[in-house]
């Protein structure tokens, strides 16, 4: 029992140096490691069936799913395509994707459901704007390069955040402006 008390170093217990750390015996950051866990296929097949499952007659290659046909059905269709295609982000978070293309998948989907809002058109966006093949092949760019992928949804995000802040100032003003007139025209009249 000689040496094995507190604090005594088995020399056979060291494993060495270890082929995933990286420099300065650290372990590389998650997001810089790519992910070997593939995304499963039935993600993929739900997806397909989604947005492609059908070929649509007289028009050859154009293909819609089942998505862009509920999309017909008012409220309950869009909630319906919703659900589904946060399945698909869920998905994509279990299989490690980054936050960056996290938040991309959910503003494919926060297009299609906004956009959605619109009666006929909105189903005929859904058919063609197809946001579950597009994250589906978002999340299989992440697994395979994330550093890529992520600076790319990184891009797609602070442009889309300029966009709804320019929108937003350009609706403000609209408003102010009709507001101005509004004013002139009754100061004129009374």
């Amino acid at each position: 029992m000689t040496g094995a008390g507190r604090g005594a170093v088995d020399p056979f217990d060291d494993p060495g140096p270890s082929p995933r750390r990286g420099r300065g015996g650290r372990l590389p950051r998650r997001r810089d490691v790519p992910n070997t866990r593939p995304l499963p296929e039935w993600v993929k097949r739900l997806a397909w069936v989604l947005d492609d499952a059908f070929e649509v007659p007289g028009l050859p290659g154009r293909r819609v799913g089942v998505d862009g046909l509920i999309a017909l059905v008012p409220v309950v269709g869009d909630a319906a395509g919703i659900v589904v295609a946060v399945v698909i982000v869920v998905a994509g978070v279990a299989a490690g994707v980054s936050l960056p293309t996290v938040l991309r998948m959910m503003l494919h989907v926060g297009v299609e459901a906004v956009v959605g809002l619109v009666p006929v058109l909105g189903a005929v966006f859904d058919m063609a704007y197809k946001a579950n093949n597009r994250n589906v092949r978002l999340i299989e760019a992440d697994l395979a390069d994330r550093a890529a992928t992520r600076r790319s949804s990184i891009r797609v995000l602070v442009t889309a955040v300029v966009v709804l802040v320019a929108t937003s100032v350009l609706l403000v003003g609209i408003v102010v402006a009709a507001v101005a007139v509004l004013i002139w025209l009754l100061a004129r009249w009374f």
